[in-house]
């Protein structure tokens, strides 16, 4: 039989914390670091692709990989949710367009097919 490790309230609590005080360090060690000191402009750059680069990887896995396994078939809605929004996107490139007007095209795929 296995013996089942029941953890306190107290430990539970303190990763939690721990965790926090991890993130929270791995944040602002770059402002404390950057602070008072010119930026280069390649930098500054590179750092607008940041937002954009992040939505893509969390959504193009779900786009090109809805049930884990490739599927550019006609039954992807996500993928046709994706294709219609994207010249949109492209002209206005809004991170916030995106994200809107692609769950109200998704719910409206859904809804007529």
């Amino acid at each position: 039989m296995r013996e089942v490790l029941i953890m306190s309230a107290e430990y539970v609590w303190g990763a939690i914390f721990i965790m926090m005080g991890v993130t929270y360090i791995s944040r602002i060690i770059p402002f404390l670091l950057l602070a008072g000191k010119p930026v280069p402009r390649w930098f500054k750059t590179w750092l607008t692709y940041v937002p954009t680069a992040i939505f893509g990887a969390l959504v193009l896995p779900d786009v090109f990989l809805p049930a884990g396994s490739p599927d550019l078939g006609l039954n992807n809605l996500y993928l046709w949710s994706t294709v219609i929004i994207f010249p949109l996107v492209y002209k206005t490139k809004s991170l916030g367009l995106a994200i809107v007007s692609g769950a109200a095209v998704f719910a409206l795929l859904q809804a007529v097919l």
